[in-house]
């Protein structure tokens, strides 16, 4: 019987769209629920069903109700969310869901996705952090500039806040008390943390049940977005035994099982790259992950419904595999222009060969000519504001 499988997210990002494909080509029967079709992910040619569920920021209860519409009409046999408030949104309601969410207990997941707990966690199992403080506990005495960041994106029940609370880079004390604040007013509590400097990179981790390594990848970013200050263009590197044995650490010491990707910054100077963030989820750049020989959907969602399922010895992503977000890097060539436009722009179309993409592929076109217009459409409404921008500022100067 083919296995089938509700992907749950908001019909945005690159992730579900690298999951779907996976399943898609293992033979998978992909669901995606979402508030509206469309999607990247839903533009697949993988994705054989499409549900409406709306966001859980907005309902809780009745994205769960949506959810297990979607699960009955569908027979699906397991339920991933595509970003942490739908992770977060199923875990609490997994046991009303009628299929199988792949995740430890959900108190694990909630420290695993407490920026306050893992911190302590990766502390503890001695890999490098940012200086971190609870405001809670009083003032900071962290040197400024320093940033606040949310302890945990959102929480089941809230209605009408963001999905995700940005974080706040603040120069004076006032400025972080104002950040603190404003993650309260949503509903969340903060942390705040020593500004670190270095270059992107991460490594993924994919544990069965029992905690047994089935997978590890790392990689590192060779370009970042300007706009959402993750990679564009990445790649992948031999694996550190040391830094992976302490990420596994750290998932032991949270009873974490499944998928989870740790993000660093690696100082310039050579030190010990510091723990950023955790996605416990589908991530970004998932697709650079399969094409180095690690199918992380695949293999985790056999191991959730067959726990005797094993690939044999633990998969290494093979190194030097490239991965690139082209329309994301195409934006920040117009930004950065590094040696001028057109030879950044140039440089970025080069780089498009042998890598694997975030949206584009030659055998699923329709994901990414479907963001393209997307883009185009966003680009030009912004071009004509600027235009009007500058018409009136000269009538405003004529007229002066």
């Amino acid at each position: 019987m083919t296995p089938r499988v509700l992907i749950v997210e908001d019909g945005l990002g690159p992730h579900p769209l690298a999951a779907t494909r996976s399943f898609g080509a293992a033979g998978w029967h992909v669901g995606i629920g979402s508030p509206t079709p469309g999607g990247r992910a839903g533009s697949s040619r993988w994705a054989a069903a499409w549900h409406h569920v709306p966001p859980a920021e907005e309902d809780w209860e009745a994205f769960l109700a949506a959810t297990r519409e979607a699960v009955a009409e569908g027979g699906y046999d397991l339920v991933f969310g595509a970003d942490d408030v739908e992770v977060l949104a199923l875990s609490a309601g997994r046991d009303t869901l009628g299929a199988l969410f792949p995740y430890a207990a959900h108190d694990s997941v909630l420290r695993a996705v407490d920026k306050l707990t893992l911190t302590r966690a990766a502390e503890a199992a001695g890999l490098a952090v940012p200086r971190t403080t609870d405001p809670a506990q009083g003032p900071t005495d962290l040197p400024l500039p320093v940033v606040v960041k949310a302890r945990v994106h959102w929480t089941p029940g809230q209605r009408g806040v963001p999905a995700r609370l940005d974080r706040s880079f603040c120069a004076t004390a006032d400025e972080v008390d104002r950040a603190v604040a404003r993650i309260a007013a949503a509903g969340g509590a903060a942390v705040v943390q020593e500004v670190v400097q270095g270059d992107l990179m991460a490594v993924t981790l994919l544990l069965d049940r029992s905690g047994r390594r089935l997978a590890v990848v790392q990689q590192r970013a060779r370009r970042i977005s300007p706009y959402w200050h993750n990679s564009v263009l990445a790649e992948t590197v031999p694996v550190d035994p040391a830094l992976a044995a302490a990420c596994e650490q750290v998932l032991h010491d949270l009873d974490w099982w499944g998928l989870a990707n740790l993000q660093f910054l690696a100082p310039p100077d050579g030190g010990a790259p510091r723990l950023i963030d955790f996605n416990g989820r589908f991530y970004g750049s998932l697709a650079l992950a399969g094409a180095a020989g690690c199918d992380l959907p695949v293999l985790w969602a056999r191991a959730a419904l067959d726990p005797s399922t094993s690939p044999g010895e633990p998969l290494t992503g093979t190194p030097g595999v490239r991965y690139q977000s082209l329309e994301e890097d195409l934006r920040r060539a117009v930004v950065e222009r590094r040696g001028g436009l057109v030879r950044d722009v140039t440089d970025t179309l080069r780089t498009a060969r042998g890598a694997v993409h975030s949206t584009w592929s030659a055998d699923d076109p329709r994901p990414a000519l479907r963001r393209s217009r997307q883009l185009l459409r966003a680009e030009t409404r912004e071009l004509a504001r600027r235009c009007a921008r500058a018409v009136l500022r000269r009538r405003e100067r004529a007229a002066g």
